[in-house]
């Protein structure tokens, strides 16, 4: 039986995407905090760190109603970090940036739309034995000149995820002294948004708010009343030729459960004829290399 959820009237004129580091798809949609997300009525949801492989996917969500639902079937180690639902069937999904040590992660999903190409990443956190800052920062150099190709070839590209780094002082709750060994905080870290920036993609979320004290993460505040000190962490980036569409820009702290929050973008633009199918796409081989393949 497919999933439903009481949702607002659709209008075709508004594009609404959702991204959210979901800490455990499995756990939130259990525990029945997923779901809700679907009344902001969004024609994608993007979820990060799902800490599920392809066959623990619930078949509910897979076929959830209105929505198509893709994910990586042929990654090697069956990692699906990353996962989309869309309204629309996007011309192509690929996984990874191309040729890159990183592409074989889970991490990058890169959705083609007619109207724009949306990534979505679950960008390394920089700490552990293997995942380490200089790993997350070599990761950061391939996002980089992948989507500094996409601008110079003018797409209209959105991009939004878990980025594990509070770009300014501004994103966090308690400005650190000594950033050198705050991963998240470093300024090598830093230094990489800087570049995105200066690349020309704009964070959507400062175009609407300049002010503290808005944060996306917290250290063990999965519930509302935990939320008080955080770091702002997920975000959505678009270049130049998507940046006059872009209407808002919400942080959704309401959403309880992960010890990430939902962030929320608007766009006045109209998108192709949503499909009725609610069958879950998923990519046959091959797909490693992001040499793309149509579904």
């Amino acid at each position: 039986m497919t999933g439903t959820v009481d949702q607002p009237h659709y209008d075709p004129m508004k594009c609404t995407i959702i991204s959210w580091n979901v800490n455990g798809l499995r756990q939130r949609h259990q525990m029945k905090q997923f779901l809700p997300v679907f009344r902001h009525n969004p024609d994608i949801i993007c979820v990060q760190e799902t800490k599920t492989t392809k066959c623990r996917i619930p078949d509910d969500l897979k076929k959830f109603h209105g929505y198509r639902c893709y994910f990586d079937e042929d990654h090697p180690e069956n990692l699906t970090e990353v996962l989309l639902f869309s309204r629309r069937e996007p011309d192509l999904v690929t996984f990874g940036f191309g040729n890159t040590p990183f592409d074989n992660e889970g991490r990058i999903m890169i959705a083609e739309y007619e109207t724009f190409t949306l990534l979505n990443i679950y960008f390394p956190l920089g700490i552990g034995p293997v995942d380490t800052l200089d790993h997350k920062l070599a990761f950061y150099d391939a996002f980089l000149a992948y989507v500094s190709r996409l601008n110079e070839e003018e797409q209209k590209i959105i991009i939004c995820g878990d980025f594990s780094i509070a770009h300014t002082n501004m994103d966090t709750a308690k400005p650190v002294k000594n950033t050198t060994r705050r991963v998240g905080l470093t300024c090598q870290e830093r230094e990489k948004m800087d570049l995105l920036i200066r690349e020309g993609f704009y964070d959507t979320f400062r175009l609407f708010n300049e002010v503290g004290g808005n944060y996306s993460w917290w250290p063990n505040g999965f519930y509302i009343q935990e939320r008080s000190q955080g770091w702002r962490l997920d975000y959505f980036f678009v270049n130049a030729f998507i940046r006059p569409f872009v209407t808002s820009t919400e942080i959704l702290a309401c959403y309880e459960g992960s010890d990430h929050c939902p962030v929320m973008m608007e766009m006045e633009m109209e998108m192709p004829e949503q499909s009725s199918s609610e069958t879950a796409y998923v990519l046959k081989k091959p797909i490693r290399k992001n040499q793309g393949l149509r579904i």
